[in-house]
């Protein structure tokens, strides 16, 4: 062992029980990670969200618990994916099965419980080798939007654990023909691998058009004790054109096509139990192609004032290659899987007197194709049907109402109504000769605001939501290591909750904070189950509870000076059998300041989590770690450009660990240790 790496990895043993667990969690921590800074101003104070209702609101006036990542925050973090990121929200932790793959889990709930947006459109997937955070360009994006629960009556099937929205970077109008571009370069020492991408986009007072691309590599890292994590390396290109067209004052068009592929993505761990066969898995290739055409009409003068139709197409190819067995007669595998999704959805936004109605309809289909190529050591090839051909259609119709009850009282109603119709065409041990499952699932919530006293607010929510199981859920058949199967079930039934959160914000100038409750009851509760001596089975748990509490401050206590800190505190039970609920978040957090003098700024915090001792009978356990993360930035104008300059050092004292949340199917790797990077970004 390298005993410097040793000696840096921060060992602290926190065992803390449910009451002083929740009284822990509420100290300390930022409305937002590090806030962007311009000319040493610092601006947004209390972001404005969209996702959560359709419409613009504050996020210390809606009801639920509400994150914002922005563009700068993603740049200057030098994360390697966009988890890391998200995972400076508080109740918000970063899960996978690789760097590149990464995923987030939102209060407890993870993958199939947490609706992934690109633009509004849903990312169907298969989530037992993730990618879905992967398949938008991080440079590329302009904001992305949490939502932290059942909190919106807007996205149906899946919503329980919470919704990410990705929201891309867009051209605008303007009253005089003008060009905008901007170009960045990056490059960071672990992994080791450059980071470029690159935008131009020509506008008007009718039009704008927009392109952009970028390409990045990254080598296998190094974890804290300097040993190499193999198979962890990575290459993705993306490209993108996007453009807009106002026919009148009240119509518009906006039509943009996305293209994301990745190559040689892949998934450390070596022989772990969740890979199969104790060989090595590669993601050879994962290609995203989406084409959306949205039109929207803003008439003046109405009770209506806007109404959108938004229709998408999108194909998302997935090709991972097992090889390199240590046993057995297979030599490898090369398993794909084709997900096409359809989408229409029509909103309308009606504003009648102390009302702002939201409402509207949206039919999906998902359509996923399978096949597995098995190579065996004698030389014999075969083919297998890990999934099979299965197709889910979703028709759903939604409405919100923010009803301005008196000027400091607002009460938000919500409710949406989906049937799902699911078919497949057999060929499986699961689904021999195919069938069909249909489900009329509903959502529903209130939620309310209390202006105290300006800035203070309190809110409360209570929801009800749903989650229908999915494909793979339904029909998987997947080989594991040691000779393990892990199948679905054909008559699972669809999740149900019940969610409450009570909440205290406080939006000021100089003093930010966020305090919340919450309590999920979920029924039918989905998981896998051991069924034989070498058979996994998914399965539903009669019921699971999951409590927690969060808490963030923010505090200008100088001019240029601000101190922020987070803490999230979640406990998860399966009911049913008196055991701890799997893959739940530890309790953690960060602390930092920062300082901004003119176009110079820099920060210095410390990322952290508690041992995790709360697991399933045959569960790891997780041990506590701390990182130590430090970054400066300076920016200038020449002429027309703007020059922006990070350089940041993650994991400063290179820390040994494992994240606790990055073992979802049996993986067992270390973070990466200390880790240098620059970028430098030009516009104009």
């Amino acid at each position: 062992m390298n005993r410097s790496g040793h000696a840096a990895r921060c060992r602290f043993r926190i065992r803390i029980p449910l009451g002083l667990g929740l009284a822990a969690a509420l100290s300390l921590a930022p409305l937002a990670a590090f806030a962007a800074e311009d000319g040493g101003a610092t601006v947004t104070l209390d972001p404005v969200v969209v996702t959560a209702r359709g419409i613009p609101v504050p996020a210390s006036k809606t009801p639920g618990g509400v994150g914002v990542v922005t563009e700068e925050e993603i740049r200057r973090s030098g994360a390697v994916s966009l988890p890391e990121v998200l995972a400076r929200i508080p109740g918000v932790a970063k899960s996978g099965d690789s760097p590149w793959s990464s995923d987030v889990s939102i209060r407890g709930l993870g993958r199939d419980s947490v609706v992934i947006l690109v633009d509004g459109v849903r990312l169907n997937m298969t989530t037992d080798i993730n990618g879905r955070l992967a398949a938008v360009n991080q440079n590329d994006i302009e904001r992305v939007e949490v939502l932290k629960g059942p909190i919106s009556a807007l996205y149906g099937s899946g919503s329980i654990g919470g919704v990410v929205n990705i929201i891309t970077k867009k051209g605008r109008f303007t009253k005089q023909q003008e060009v905008h571009g901007q170009a960045s370069l990056a490059a960071s020492t672990n992994p080791q691998g450059p980071d470029t991408y690159g935008n131009l986009s020509v506008s008007g007072e009718r039009y704008w058009l927009m392109g952009s691309g970028g390409w990045r590599e990254g080598k296998s890292y190094y974890d804290g004790r300097g040993d190499k994590q193999q198979n962890s390396q990575f290459e993705d290109w993306q490209g993108k054109l996007a453009g807009a067209f106002k026919w009148t004052g009240e119509h518009e068009t906006m039509l943009q096509y996305q293209s994301v592929d990745g190559s040689q993505i892949g998934v450390p761990g070596g022989n772990s139990g969740g890979l199969p066969a104790n060989a090595d898995l590669t993601l050879r290739e994962n290609d995203r192609r989406f084409v959306q055409l949205v039109h929207t009409w803003t008439p003046r003068n109405m009770a209506l004032t806007e109404s959108s139709l938004d229709l998408s197409w999108q194909l998302i190819g997935r090709y991972p290659r097992l090889d390199n067995y240590s046993s057995g007669a297979i030599a490898w595998q090369q398993p794909s899987a084709t997900h096409e999704t359809l989408t229409g959805r029509w909103k309308n936004v009606l504003r009648l007197n102390d009302h702002t109605v939201v409402a509207g309809a949206e039919v999906s289909n998902w359509d996923m194709r399978s096949r597995a190529q098995v190579m065996t050591k004698a030389g014999v090839t075969s083919n297998a049907m890990p999934v099979p051909d299965s197709s889910q259609m979703v028709s759903g119709a939604f409405a919100e109402d923010d009803w301005k009850l008196a000027p400091d009282w607002t009460l938000n109603l919500g409710g949406r109504v989906d049937a799902v119709h699911i078919t497949n065409g057999g060929g499986t041990v699961i689904s021999r000769s195919g069938g069909e499952k249909n489900d009329t699932n509903w959502g529903g919530h209130a939620g309310l605001t209390y202006v105290v006293s300006d800035p203070w607010s309190v809110s409360a929510i209570a929801a009800a939501s749903y989650r229908t199981p999915n494909i793979l859920e339904l029909y998987k058949r997947i080989n594991l290591a040691g000779g393990m199967v892990e199948q679905g079930d054909p008559n699972l039934k669809p999740e149900e909750n019940r969610f409450f959160e009570l909440a205290l914000d406080r939006a000021g100038e100089t003093l930010r904070l966020h305090t919340s409750l919450y309590a999920n009851f979920l029924h039918n509760y989905i998981t896998r189950e051991q069924t034989g001596a070498s058979t996994y089975t998914m399965t539903n748990v009669n019921t699971a509870e999951i409590y927690g509490a969060e808490q963030s401050v923010e505090w200008d206590f100088a001019a240029g000076w601000t101190a922020y800190a987070n803490a999230a505190y979640t406990q998860g039970r399966d009911e049913t059998h008196g055991t701890w609920l799997p893959f739940i978040a530890p309790f953690s957090g960060l602390v930092g300041v920062k300082q901004s003098i003119g176009a110079w700024w820099w920060s210095v915090e410390s990322q952290w989590a508690a041992e995790q001792n709360n697991t399933t009978p045959t569960g790891t356990k997780g041990d506590s770690w701390a990182v130590v993360n430090a970054r400066t930035g300076y920016s200038l104008m020449s002429g027309e450009y703007r020059h922006e300059f990070t350089l940041g050092v993650n994991n400063l004292t290179n820390a040994s660990y494992q994240n606790y949340m990055a073992s979802s199917r049996g993986v067992s790797y270390r973070e990466p240790g200390i880790n240098a990077y620059a970028n430098w970004k030009v516009s104009f």
